[in-house]
C-alpha cells in the first residue's frame, strides 16, 4: 500500500494527489495535519488516520519516504511501537549535509535514526551523514529514477528546429534559483564561442538577473529563457541541447543531492556538465565533464572542449544512456527497494510506503 496526502505544497503551488491508474494498485490519499506550516515547509505534517491504517492493514515493512526529522517519520515510528513492534523502519533521506536541527527536529531526528531498522540515501554522502549521526543498521545508495521510455534519443536538429535554435547549444533545465549557479552560465559567455546559443528552460525569480547580467555583457543574443516545461514536453528539450549544464553551487544551508535532470539527459544521450557540488560528479559519472563550482573559465572551457570534440562528445551521450539503463530506470530502482524490503522481511504479509 502506498500513502499519501491529500494535497501537498510543492515548491509553493499546492497539487493534489493524483491516482494511479493501475485499478489493483493499493493507494490510499488521506489528509495530513500541518501540510505546510511556514518556515518548517511540510516537515510537520502528519496522519491523523496512520494509527487506524496501520492497525488493519499491518505491514510487515513501513518505508518512510521522507527525511527522517519529519514529525511523520518520527509519529510512523512512535505508532510502529505500540501496534506492530515487530515491523520493519526503512528510513530515506537526501540530505548530504550534517545539519545540527533545531528543536523539534533534532529530537523527531534522533528518534527515526534509532528506530530505522535499514536507511535508503540517494547518494553516499547521505548514507556517511546517516552513519555520523548515530546510524548503524544496514544502508544501500538508491538513486532516483527516470522513465527511460519517454526520455530517450531524438533526431537533434529536428528538436532545434521546433525550439526555433541552430547551432551547438547548451543549456540547463530547472527552477531559475541562485545557487543551481547559472550565473556562471552568463559569465562563461564571453569565454566561449561567439556562435553558440544558451537555453534557460524553466521558472523562477532570478530570471531577472540573468537577463540584466547578459545584457551587461553585451550577450543577449546569445541567450534564450524558455518556459517551464511538463515533464512530457522536456525529452525535445534535452535533445535540442549539445550538453546539459548544471552548474550548482554549494552554500551553508545546501549542496546538489541528486540531480535528476542529469539522468534524463543522459537517457536521451545528452551529454551533462556538472560542477563538482554535492552528488553531481558521482551520479554524473563518464557521461559528461565536471568543472569546479563557481568557475565561469572552467565551465567555459567544457564548453568549449565538447564544441570541438563532437565524436567525443557523442560517445559521452551514449556512455550516459547506458549508465541510466544500468543504474537508474524505475524497473532498476524497483527491483533495489525490492531486495530491501526482501532483506527486512521475516513473513510476507505486505508492505506501507508513507511520503
Amino acid at each position: 500500500m502506498v500513502l499519501v496526502p491529500e494535497r501537498f505544497n510543492h515548491f509553493g503551488i499546492w497539487r493534489n494527489a493524483e491516482a494511479p491508474t493501475d485499478k489493483a494498485y493499493r493507494f490510499q490519499a488521506k489528509r495530513v495535519i500541518w501540510p505546510w506550516v511556514g518556515p518548517a515547509q511540510n516537515y510537520l505534517h502528519w496522519y491523523p488516520q496512520l494509527g487506524d491504517i496501520l492497525r488493519s492493514f499491518r505491514p510487515d515493512i513501513i518505508d518512510l519516504w521522507q527525511e527522517p526529522w519529519a514529525l511523520v517519520s518520527a509519529h510512523a515510528c512512535w505508532l510502529r511501537n505500540r501496534i506492530l513492534p515487530n515491523a520493519k523502519i526503512v528510513m530515506e533521506s537526501e540530505q548530504n549535509i550534517s545539519k545540527h536541527f533545531p528543536a523539534p527536529f533534532r529530537w523527531l531526528e534522533s528518534y527515526t535514526i534509532r528506530n530505522a531498522t535499514y536507511a535508503v540515501g540517494r547518494s553516499s554522502g547521505v548514507i556517511n551523514v546517516l552513519r555520523n549521526k548515530g546510524f548503524t543498521g544496514r544502508a544501500d545508495i538508491v538513486g532516483n529514477a527516470v522513465d527511460v521510455e519517454l526520455f530517450h534519443p531524438m533526431n537533434r536538429e529536428e528538436c532545434k528546429r521546433a525550439l526555433g535554435i541552430s547551432g551547438f547549444t547548451a543549456g540547463y533545465v530547472g527552477r531559475l534559483v541562485e545557487r543551481k549557479g547559472l550565473m556562471d552560465m552568463i559569465n562563461a559567455l564571453p569565454m566561449c564561442p561567439s556562435e553558440m546559443t544558451m537555453i534557460f528552460a524553466g521558472a523562477g525569480e532570478f530570471r531577472a538577473a540573468l537577463e540584466r547580467r547578459a545584457q551587461e555583457l553585451g550577450r543577449s543574443a546569445q541567450v534564450r529563457f524558455l518556459p517551464a516545461r511538463s515533464i512530457e514536453e522536456l525529452p525535445q528539450v534535452m535533445n535540442a541541447l549539445d550538453a546539459l549544464i548544471l552548474p550548482s553551487w554549494t552554500v551553508p544551508s545546501w549542496k546538489e543531492q541528486f540531480g535528476r535532470v542529469i539522468i534524463e539527459a543522459q537517457a536521451c544521450e545528452t551529454p551533462v556538465i556538472g560542477s563538482d557540488s554535492g552528488a553531481i560528479p558521482e551520479i554524473l559519472a563518464e557521461g559528461g565533464l565536471i568543472f569546479p563550482e563557481r568557475n565561469p573559465a572552467a565551465l567555459a572551457m567544457a564548453i568549449a572542449h565538447l564544441k570541438a570534440n563532437p565524436d567525443q562528445t557523442r560517445q559521452m551521450g551514449q556512455t550516459g544512456r547506458l549508465q541510466v539503463e544500468r543504474n537508474f530506470t524505475w524497473r532498476r530502482v524497483a527491483e533495489q527497494m525490492r531486495d530491501i524490503y526482501l532483506h527486512c522481511m521475516e513473513s510476507n504479509h505486505g508492505t506501507i510506503a508513507a511520503h
